[in-house]
């Protein structure tokens, strides 16, 4: 079975069958890549307790689910963009999207390609049209889809710079091909990563959902 079938599967359990809008078995693989590590995400806040919905963007429930291809702010009204509602017991709601721009420490907008944060920083950004701050932000994860070609030491690095202005702490970098010269950078700098991911590698696939597990505990264990 091909790739794309088996993060489409992925994806459609996440959001429970319901019809995925503008998402496919044909769709390409970078375009499915980012809501599958999106689903890992939610997989990983289902374990730790959380009770997941899925909203459109009036906080609706919505009939079929529109997943970003292309990053946007999170107040864009070019397509009924959907994402999922996580709610802890005593914390605060937080809110999991896809391809959607934060705010750096520098006022720099960045694209995250999966982001969980604050549902009340969503909310007033969705109510003032701006981009949510990345302090809001409690994960965020680079997702790189290659087939053919490599992760090269340049993309590391550029994920370096990133994190550095979108500040420290759950920030992942996953990609679909191992890279021991990435491998290397990030081990030096001691951050998050996972190269090698998908369907086809299980074991990647519950690694990172345990590290995933673990950000969400550490969420929790503030409000406790």
């Amino acid at each position: 079975m091909p790739i794309e079938d088996d993060m489409h599967t992925k994806i459609v359990d996440a959001i429970c069958n319901l019809p995925v809008t503008n998402l496919s078995t044909l769709s390409a693989g970078e375009d499915l890549y980012e809501p599958y590590v999106w689903a890992l995400v939610l997989e990983a806040a289902e374990r730790m307790g959380a009770v997941i919905s899925l909203r459109d963007r009036n906080g609706g429930a919505p009939g079929s689910f529109w997943f970003r291809t292309q990053p946007s702010g999170i107040a864009s009204v070019a397509h009924p963009y959907c994402h999922a509602l996580i709610e802890f017991e005593g914390c605060p709601a937080l809110e999991a999207h896809v391809g959607i721009y934060v705010s750096g420490r520098s006022k720099v907008r960045h694209e995250c390609d999966v982001a969980v944060l604050f549902k009340s920083e969503a909310d007033a950004c969705r109510d003032n049209n701006t981009h949510p701050r990345c302090s809001k932000a409690i994960l965020t994860v680079e997702c790189k889809f290659y087939v053919n070609a490599t992760v090269g030491v340049g993309h590391g690095r550029s994920f370096l710079g990133l994190i550095n202005d979108i500040q420290n702490g759950e920030r992942y970098f996953v990609a679909t091909r191992a890279s021991s010269s990435v491998s290397k950078l990030f081990a030096k700098h001691n951050k998050e990563y996972e190269l090698g991911l998908s369907p086809m590698s299980p074991d990647l696939e519950t690694r990172l959902r345990g590290s995933f597990e673990k950000a969400f505990r550490d969420f929790k264990s503030e409000f406790a």
